[in-house]
């Protein structure tokens, strides 16, 4: 574990990289188009970023991190994104239901209630709503926070359907895998997307957003819940493979059948194992003689992507497939993944 390193070292480096982003928010993206897309402040890059922060300061109880959540509250006026039903809108719900408790005001509540109500009273199959498996990050910890803050069970036994008609669509049970959604499933005609060495895709940024979401729904769901144990089969049953496609230096690639196409290290991805995989040995979930070396080795690399400034580099940029990386690229998630990654290391060395 001296790997790791100390917990101040850790917590030092985590505070770098939220200084920075928190003042270099990203303000756009290129699409594949070339057009430009301009990020709001409800968007998932951003919402991912700021529900990361309340992470930490749940983690630290650093108010540094809490006023940030409070200044991004003030952006946002406790809204979720324009979209009905959609999961990428519904993130930086995550970050308003970890701080309504110092709030305890209802109107502050009453935005992710009208957007999730939406859902429950016109209840669809998880695979319809939930048909990318980023969604599972995105969307259920809202979900299970928001029965959390108001009692009422609706909520999560919703998310609970959905979440498992999602996964029985991507999970592939060849592999043990995600899809990252319909278009990588074999069709049995060959019309799927593959890899240019013929595997089946699986990128591991999505595959990261599964398994860190484990975590953070049972942070929110009653220790008597009838299917908690369920959800921690899924999550052991995955670290046993993502843990199979780790490379010597630490990093997974962007793509895990396919490394070599994309050969560049992916900072968001291996934070998101990294989180993952340090909180499950930390709660006795997983055996830490075979998962100690890969958190700390992915560990160590994801120092190297930290720029002198603060800056988290090596962030695979907006995508829904493996792609190339560079030292230079950054955005908002990525710096919200490491900071997810922190806090569980950090709780680790305690």
């Amino acid at each position: 574990m001296a790997a790791l390193g100390s917990k101040e070292t850790i917590l030092t480096a985590m505070k770098r990289v939220y200084r920075y982003q928190a003042q270099h928010q990203t303000r756009s993206v290129i699409r594949r188009s070339g057009k430009t897309r301009f990020i709001k402040d409800t968007d998932w890059e951003r919402g991912v970023f700021w529900s990361c922060v309340s992470a930490a300061w749940l983690a630290t109880d650093d108010n540094e991190y809490l006023d940030g959540v409070m200044n991004y509250t003030l952006h946002t006026g406790f809204r979720p994104g324009p979209n009905d039903r959609f999961a990428d809108d519904h993130i930086c719900c995550q970050a308003y239901l970890d701080v309504y408790p110092l709030i305890d005001q209802i109107e502050a509540l009453e935005p992710t209630i009208k957007a999730l109500d939406l859902m429950v009273e016109s209840p669809q199959a998880g695979r319809k709503d939930w048909w990318w498996c980023d969604s599972l990050f995105m969307a259920p910890p809202a979900f299970a926070a928001l029965t959390q803050r108001t009692g009422d069970p609706k909520y999560l036994d919703y998310m609970n359907t959905a979440f498992w008609d999602s996964v029985e669509h991507l999970l592939d049970p060849e592999t043990g895998l995600f899809y990252r959604d319909y278009r990588y499933i074999p069709d049995g005609n060959g019309g799927e997307l593959r890899e240019a060495n013929g595997n089946k895709v699986f990128w591991s940024r999505g595959i990261g957003w599964v398994l860190a979401a484990v975590p953070r729904l049972l942070a929110r769901m009653p220790d008597d819940y009838p299917q908690r144990e369920k959800y921690l089969a899924l999550f052991t049953s995955l670290a046993a493979e993502v843990i199979k496609y780790q490379q010597a230096d630490g990093f997974w690639r962007t793509s895990l059948l396919d490394p070599e196409n994309f050969p560049a290290p992916e900072s968001s991805a291996t934070a998101l194992f990294c989180y993952g995989l340090a909180w499950g040995i930390k709660q006795g979930h997983l055996d830490a003689d075979i998962y100690m070396p890969v958190v700390e080795t992915s560990w160590t690399a994801l120092q190297t992507c930290i720029h002198d400034n603060g800056m988290m580099g090596w962030v695979q940029l907006p995508a829904f497939n493996p792609r190339d990386v560079a030292f230079e690229h950054n955005i908002d998630y990525g710096a919200g993944a490491f900071l997810l990654a922190a806090t569980a290391v950090a709780d680790l060395v305690s």
